[in-house]
């Protein structure tokens, strides 16, 4: 959407039409953010996006820049606010906000929308001829390529876009599920589902250290979800016998840890393992310390703790250690890992280098960026770029 308004500001005179599969345009901007869409980061730059080539973001970051968003969604009535980290949302926490101001910015700009479900593409020598599923032929002189990914599906993006390069000569590299929730064996999570906890996320592939984050971690039914888990998902992808450790108390050293269960055996001597843990961790993440440590009744006397006992909860406080079995899939991932080889494609005009006329933006690119409206940035600041350049191409 954000490609075809900007080439009807550059030419107003062309003929811009969207072709959309789904029964509506834009349906996956409505799950983003929670449903309020955090529409981008007042501190998006190169180093935020991954990739092989994460510098292709470059050009388009620079000349389309979270200011220019900012400014452009306002005009269209989206007004920011600000969040933890930079993150912005529409001041209504509504993410159909952000869809109905560019669906009112198309009707106004008379850019139509054609629901074609496209079978195939074909270079031909004035343009291009899109097929339907249902037989249904359309020409274009140009286009613009912005299909999505393969993470969320039943919202639109189901790789069918990548086939559609791909017969265009275009090549496009391993396709991973990126932020996205981790899975865990069931049997070491399950009595913690609903818990959540601020604290630090690492991954670690045969004792190398992969990532950390922090921040808020659920513990689901199969596995681990929240910020910090979507942040280091991509790795799950890239490596083999990943171990996921949780830092529970991150402003504490360990010393400083066992100091705290030591005090506590004073102060809390008459009670059981069972309420040992009450006011500091929540009871039935504290009941998997305990048992963790080898304390295997809750019926356990605190005044029975010693040194040992206290520096293994005190171990594991610091580091929970969860086998890593792999993520949730493309069903429930917000962006994809992977794409179409940027090196085929001028970061300055997102056109392709090997089929004139083609553009790209977006998550159809192999980039991909952190989570907290990075993502969403790199779709308007490439989208913008490709849209200017497909309306001045003569």
């Amino acid at each position: 959407m954000v490609a075809a308004i900007h080439a009807a500001y550059t030419a107003p005179q062309l003929n811009i039409c969207i072709y959309e599969r789904m029964d509506r345009v834009g349906k996956k901007l409505l799950a983003t953010g929670n449903g309020r869409c955090n529409y981008t980061n007042l501190g998006a730059c190169v180093s935020n996006y991954y990739g092989r080539f994460p510098k292709f973001t470059e050009y388009a970051l620079e000349n389309y820049t979270v200011d220019d968003t900012i400014n452009f969604f306002n005009k269209l009535g989206v007004f920011p606010k600000e969040e933890e980290n930079g993150k912005l949302y529409p001041y209504s926490g509504q993410a159909s906000a952000v869809l109905d101001a560019l669906r009112n910015e198309l009707a106004r700009l008379n850019i139509k929308i054609v629901h074609l479900d496209i079978a195939s593409v074909s270079r031909t020598k004035k343009g291009f001829k899109l097929t339907g599923k249902d037989g249904e032929i359309y020409y274009a002189d140009r286009l613009i390529m912005a299909a999505g990914g393969c993470a969320s599906p039943a919202l639109g993006s189901d790789g069918s876009g990548f086939k559609l390069l791909k017969s265009l000569g275009h090549h496009i590299t391993e396709l991973n599920p990126a932020l996205v929730q981790i899975k865990t064996p069931t049997n070491e999570v399950k009595s913690l589902q609903g818990i959540k906890i601020e604290g630090t996320l690492t991954l670690m592939s045969e004792d190398k250290v992969l990532g950390s984050d922090s921040g808020e971690i659920l513990f689901t039914d199969y596995g681990i979800s929240g910020p910090p888990v979507f942040q280091l998902s991509t790795f799950v992808a890239r490596y083999s016998s990943i171990t996921a450790a949780i830092d529970f108390m991150p402003e504490y050293s360990m010393r400083q840890v066992y100091d705290i269960l030591e005090s506590r055996v004073g102060h809390l001597s008459h009670l059981t393992m069972e309420n040992y843990f009450t006011g500091l961790l929540n009871k039935r993440l504290g009941n998997i310390i305990a048992r963790r440590a080898g304390i295997e009744k809750l019926s356990f006397k605190v005044s029975a703790l010693d040194r040992d006992l206290l520096w293994k909860m005190a171990a594991l406080i610091k580091d929970l250690r969860l086998d890593v079995l792999g993520t949730k899939g493309f069903a429930n991932a917000q962006v994809t890992a992977g794409g179409v080889y940027t090196e085929e494609f001028s970061p300055y005009t997102m056109e392709s280098k090997l089929c004139k006329g083609l553009y790209c933006a977006g998550e159809i690119y192999d980039i991909f960026g952190d989570c907290g409206g990075y993502n969403l940035q790199w779709a308007w600041s490439s989208g913008a770029i490709a849209g200017r350049s497909a309306a001045t191409d003569k």
